[in-house]
This record gives structure tokens, sequence and C-alpha cells, in this order.
């Protein structure tokens, strides 16, 4: 195999370790979980000719911070939620908690090309708050759940450069299809106003999937600065077209139909930092990125009226990565600086459906709704890397 050099081997593994947008849920906006390809490798950063790699990667968040725009709605969490046995008020945020676990697989058709399949398993709870009528007046606070099987993805990615002489920096681009796998009408019971229990369908958010077929397109850059020290970019957009899943999030309203069925939205990830190896056997790396991710309000191609709750995060990541032998461990920590709920399309139609009767501009409203965020989401991961029918040989300089 060929030789590389210690330095590109450890930095290299930290930037792919987590190269591929693992996007996570941040709560109310419903950024899919997706997958993709694990190439943190202690031998190189591409997968040669013939060698398999597989992997699986968890990944857990807590979303509970309610937004407008940039602005916390911080009444959310001490208010409207009834009271606790000692009589003090409670908020009425919704909580989402989310694990999700991927399971990945690639294999090196060439030295430069590679493809890559993926697919997650999720487990998501809703906890929100209830207004009962009968048969007794009461806040109350419940949970739902949806779990299953995610959308999966499979993709292909092509390295400009020949790996065997570009050590010191590389370009690679990517496309991919992400399935619609994961069901988006998952349901379960949850207790109504009149105080009984009915089977209801599950909130956009916590679905496994979103029901529609989807095309990725990826870039990765990384390049050596000096000595240990790397710098490293990524990008990806998920393009769904397809302007509706057909699920019902409530009843329609007159002059906003279609805007009561939930959307099969686009979603994007960006990622930039720098990666080094910190000990003398360079088998622990660290790295620090600045990301961004989240779902616009319109999709780049295809309809258009349908639900979404689109916003964005963006983040500083901690990273971590570990290597013994064929086996590779990271830990990353994305924590979120900003978090922004902007106007949906439903927001804006229902806004200017309100204003086109107001006679005075100075009385027009605003429409934009909310959603939950998290702070942080936690991100374990896991590789192995073998080849069948020969042995891998690497050389560390």
């Amino acid at each position: 195999m060929k030789k590389i050099s210690s330095y590109t081997v450890f930095i290299v593994f930290i930037f792919i370790a987590f190269h591929t947008p693992k996007i996570a849920a941040q709560g109310c906006v419903a950024v899919r979980q997706m997958g993709g390809l694990y190439m943190n490798s202690a031998s190189s950063y591409n997968l040669g000719k013939g060698e398999f790699q597989v992997g699986t990667n968890y990944r857990y968040f807590h979303s509970w911070r309610h937004f407008v725009g940039k602005e916390e709605q911080l009444e959310r969490q001490t208010k409207g939620g009834g009271h606790d046995e000692n009589g003090v008020e409670r908020g009425n945020a919704v909580n989402i908690y989310s694990h999700a676990v991927d399971f990945n697989f690639s294999y090196g058709i060439t030295d430069r090309i590679q493809i890559n399949a993926t697919l997650p398993y999720v487990h998501n709870e809703r906890s929100q708050v209830l207004r009962q009528a009968t048969p007794i007046k009461d806040t109350l606070r419940y949970s739902v759940y949806a779990q299953g099987f995610a959308d999966a993805r499979i993709s292909v990615n092509y390295w400009f450069f020949d790996p065997k002489t570009a050590h010191k920096g590389n370009l690679m681009l990517g496309v991919g299809v992400k399935l619609n796998t994961g069901s988006h009408t998952k349901m379960d019971d949850a207790p109504q106003t009149d105080g009984t229990t009915k089977s209801v369908m599950m909130d956009q958010a916590i679905q496994p999937g979103d029901g529609g077929i989807g095309i990725a397109a990826e870039l990765q850059v990384f390049r050596q600065i000096t000595g240990r020290l790397y710098g490293f970019a990524n990008g990806y957009y998920l393009f769904n077209p397809k302007e509706s899943n057909g699920s019902f999030k409530s009843p329609p309203k007159e002059g906003l139909e279609g805007y009561e069925i939930y959307a099969c939205p686009d979603q994007y990830f960006a990622r930039a930092g720098l990666s080094a190896a910190v000990d003398k056997k360079e088998n622990f790396s660290v790295s620090l990125a600045g990301r961004i991710e989240g779902i616009p309000a319109y999709d780049a191609f295809g309809g258009q009226v349908a639900y979404r709750r689109p916003g964005y995060v963006i983040a500083i990541e901690y990273g971590f990565a570990y290597h013994i032998g064929k086996h590779n461990f990271s830990l990353f920590i994305p924590y979120n600086i900003v978090k922004n709920r902007i106007q949906s399309a439903a927001d804006i139609a229902s806004q200017n459906l309100q204003n086109s009767v107001i006679t005075d501009p100075s009385k027009y409203v605003h429409v934009q709704g909310d959603a939950a965020f998290a702070d942080y989401s936690v991100n374990l991961g896991y590789s192995y890397r073998f080849s069948l029918g020969k042995k891998m040989k690497v050389t560390m300089h």
C-alpha cells in the first residue's frame, strides 16, 4: 500500500472522522437524521481499492429552548404548564429527546472512488403540555414516542487528486440519494382535552423519515497549514423536491389550504475548522470547528405549499479522536451559539393573507412561529477498516 506521512494520517483522520454531515434534528426544526461515510482510518484518508469500512455512530440531544427568530421565549420555561405539588408554576415548553444510531458501510472501488451506505435508527420522545377540560379541568404534561429505521442514504465520493501523492491536501466531491425508508406517519396514543386517549399522528420533528426521495451533493477539502496543523472544510445540501408527504399537521384554514400538510424540506450543513495530533505517538487528535446546519424556508426545487419549521443553528464544535490499529473512535460535541427560527412559507402566506385586508400599513401584522432548539448534541463514533484477500501495509514516518 502507498506510503503516507504520520501527520497526514492523524490530521486527516480527525477531519474525515466527522466529515459527513451527521445532521441531527435540533428540536422542532426537523433537520432529518442523515448518515454517511466514516473514513476515519489509521492507514490513510481515503479508502484504497478493495478496502471496506464499517462503523456506527450514536447521537443524542435534548431540545427545550423556544425561539422566534433569534429571540428566546423565556416564559415557555416558567409559565403555562400548570403547577407542581408545591404550587410552583411550570413551563409549557416542548421537550424533545432524541437518540439515534447510524450503521455505516463503505467500499473502495478505486483509490479515488468509494461508495457508501448508511441506515439510521432513531428513538424520539416529545414531551408537551395538554390543557384538559373534562372530566377534571387541569394542565398536564405527557410524552409521545416515534422510533424505527430512518431515511437511508447511498452515495459515491470522488477525490480530485491522487491520494498516493496528495498528502498535504485534497478535494472531494460526492453525490448521493436519500431514500424514504423511514416512516413519516408514525402514530402514538395521546391524551385529549375531553379526558380520552386517542391515537394521533406524531409531529414532524420526531418522525423517523420525511417521506421524500432526495438528491444530496457534498464537498470536502483539507490542507496542511504547518507541521501537524491542518485546516478543513466541508459542505452538504439535500435537494428534496417533493412538496409534501401527505401527512396532516392540522385542519386546513381558509385561504391557506395545503399548509396543513407536512413538507419534505431541503436541508443544509457546512463546517470548517482546524485539527491537530497532540501526543507523541500521534494516536490522539483534537479539532475545533464552526458549523451551521438548518432547513430553508423554501426548497431549491419543487412545490412550496406545505408546512415546515425552518431555521438554523450555528455551533462551535469540539472534536476528539483516537485510533488503535484498525479501530477508530471519535467524540464530537457541537455547542449551539446561535439559534434562529426563521419565517416559514406558511408564516409568510398567513401574514400576506391577513395584511391583504388591512388598509393601514402601520397596522400590518408580522407572523412568525417558534421552535425548540437544543443547546448541544453528543456524537460518538466507531469504525473499523479491513480488506479481504490482502494485507494492509502502512509506512509511518
